[in-house]
């Protein structure tokens, strides 16, 4: 399994309109943010931590019982593009702390760059909407 990012609109009965294929412009694939597995080892890490991410780590979370889980809210977008630049800016440490066996350092914060990439572009598309993230 992969996780993803969907965008969704904050309905008036509080619900969520999460948007289907139909009305997502991206292309096919730019929605993954990951490995199921990277939920624990990478996003939810204790290195990401350490970096001062709580957006990414809140994946771990996955009924949001200990705090706000895979949603970002729509007005929580600019804060979450902040921890994205943070993520980048020490995505050689990350890399080196939860890279597995089977790749090189390299390949894996090259994973983990792609991964943000369609992660950031998400978010950004979810904020000219006026929308939210999922992440799941």
């Amino acid at each position: 399994m992969s996780l993803t990012s969907e965008i969704f609109l904050p309905c008036e009965d509080g619900s969520r309109h999460i948007f289907g294929m139909a009305e997502d412009p991206r292309p096919d694939g730019t929605d993954l943010a990951g490995p199921e597995s990277w939920r624990t080892k990478v996003w939810g890490s204790p290195s990401i931590r350490r970096i001062g991410a709580r957006f990414l780590p809140a994946l771990v979370d996955i009924d949001g019982s200990h705090g706000h889980g895979d949603v970002v809210a729509p007005g929580q977008i600019p804060a979450f593009l902040d921890e994205i630049a943070l993520v980048r800016a020490e995505l050689t440490r990350l890399a080196t702390e939860t890279c597995s066996p089977d790749r090189t350092v390299e390949q894996h914060a090259r994973h983990i760059e792609s991964r943000l990439d369609a992660i950031e572009a998400s978010a950004r598309y979810a904020r000219r909407l006026g929308g939210g993230l999922l992440i799941w």
